[in-house]
Parts: C-alpha cells; structure tokens; sequence
C-alpha cells in the first residue's frame, strides 16, 4: 500500500511537457512511427500523457485516440496545436470501453511500470484484447530490471540494465528549463523493495527564483517485471502469441534508464 499519490509526478502538466520535451526519447519516437505507419489505424495511445508520441502518428495522417487518468495531462494534450486526427479522452487504462478496435495500441514511457499489482496488469491487458482489431498489435516498453552483483561488469551488457538496487544519498540526474526561464536542477533517490519488485523514487528539483533557492519534491513507485514474468503474464491475460523480444533496443534519456527493451505482442 502507497503512501503517496503515485499520480502526483504528473499533475503539473505545463512542468511535466518542459521535461518531457527535454528529454524525449528521438529513438523510442521513431519506433512507434515507423510501427504505426506499417500497421495502419486506428490507434490507441494508451496512457497517452500530454500527448507527445500520439500527435506525433497523427500529424502523420493517421487516426489516434489518446486515454489518460489524469485529467491535467489530458487539458495540455487538447491545448496543442490541432488539425490532426487525434481525440483526448480521460478514462482508466484499466477499465476503460470505448466502443470501438484498433490496429494498435501502445502505452510509453512509465505507463506499464505504473501498474503496481498483477491485477492491474492482468485487467489492462484483458482491456487492451477487447479494443484490438484481429491481426491488431499491442506494443509497449518497460526497463530491463537486473540485481546490482548478478553478472560480471561488462560496460556494454550493464548499459541495457537498470540496476534494482537502494542508493544512499542523492545522484544528481539531468535538468530542464523551467516555465519562468530558470535553470531547474534535478536529484533523486532510489528505494528497492524486493518482495514487491517496486522500485521508490524521489525526485528533488532546485532552481533560484531571484529571491531563494526553491524546492519541489516527488515520488514515483515502478513496478518491475522480468522477462519470463512478462511472458506468463501475457499468456494468462489470454494472447496465445509469443512475446518478441527483437524489435530492438531503444535509448532512454540515462534519468530513468540507459535503454529500454520494447515488447511487442501480435494477437
């Protein structure tokens, strides 16, 4: 049981666009682009943020409904420029019905990592096989969780981990501009709880307002999943089709994770 609002990192909207327009992923992007043009809509941006990747597909002609819980990043997704075919719709990525199929569905970023439960997992999955056309997709990402000490230090092996591990004190991480125009710092630490597989961050942004020195703090819990779970989960939700683990190995901005292993499952 959390003692936080796990949402709470994306409640500023207009701060949570300054940082994920700086640090967005041009590799992790291109990918869903390029799985979006090759698969066709309708598509589904499950989780789908203020929007970044899902505008994306659909200034490319396509059509994309966005579904987030919070209602903040959903406001900053409709404030963008228009003139694409994209829909903003607040609702539950696990318990959501809309009605209608897609040819794709994909969640980014944190999203998978935020449901903390199997059975949030299991009902957003089930959710997600009701929504997909036949011969549909569902793609998304999730870190490559290993133990600090599990394998011999190999420099190019430990790039495509994230180590699960405590850290003691804090690891400063990149910063952003704020919306006043001030350079924000960032530092965070980390509490792994093994039994649970989550992984608790604290997030500290510093920046002078011209008067003093301000501060905001943040937690995150992520759930970590590990390859074999992942597959025995997938199979459980109903998808009698293999996970693929060969689409490729994106980069990440090195805040959250060096690179991020995507999975795609055809149903």
């Amino acid at each position: 049981m959390l003692d936080q609002d796990n949402l709470e990192e994306f409640r500023d909207a207009e701060d949570y666009d300054l940082r994920d327009s700086s640090e967005a992923g041009v590799d992790v992007d291109a990918f869903y682009l390029a799985l979006a043009n090759e698969v066709g809509g309708p598509i589904l941006d499950l989780t789908c943020g203020i929007g970044r990747v899902g505008i994306l597909i659909a200034q490319h002609g396509l059509e994309v409904i966005g579904l987030d819980l919070v209602r903040e990043m959903i406001a900053q997704a409709r404030r963008k420029p228009g003139g694409f075919p994209a829909r903003w719709i607040v609702g539950d990525a696990r318990a959501f019905r809309l009605g209608e199929r897609f040819r794709l569905v994909f969640m980014t970023g944190n999203a998978f990592q935020l449901l903390l439960t199997y059975r949030d997992r299991e009902t957003m999955l089930r959710g997600v096989l009701d929504h997909l056309e036949r011969g549909g997709l569902l793609a998304f990402e999730t870190r490559n969780p290993r133990w600090r000490g599990s394998y011999k230090h190999d420099e190019h092996v430990a790039g495509a981990f994230f180590e699960l591990e405590t850290t003691f004190g804090e690891q400063e991480t990149p910063g952003f501009t704020g919306q006043a125009g001030n350079a924000v710092r960032c530092f965070g630490t980390q509490v792994y709880d093994h039994p649970a597989q989550v992984l608790h961050l604290t997030s500290f942004r510093r920046w002078d307002d011209g008067a003093q020195i301000r501060e905001r703090v943040r937690r995150i819990a992520l759930r970590y999943t590990f390859p074999q779970e992942l597959a025995a989960l997938l199979e459980h939700a109903g998808s009698q089709s293999s996970v693929s683990m060969e689409i490729g190995i994106t980069h990440h901005s090195r805040r959250r994770a060096p690179r991020s292993l995507q999975y795609v499952e055809g149903l």
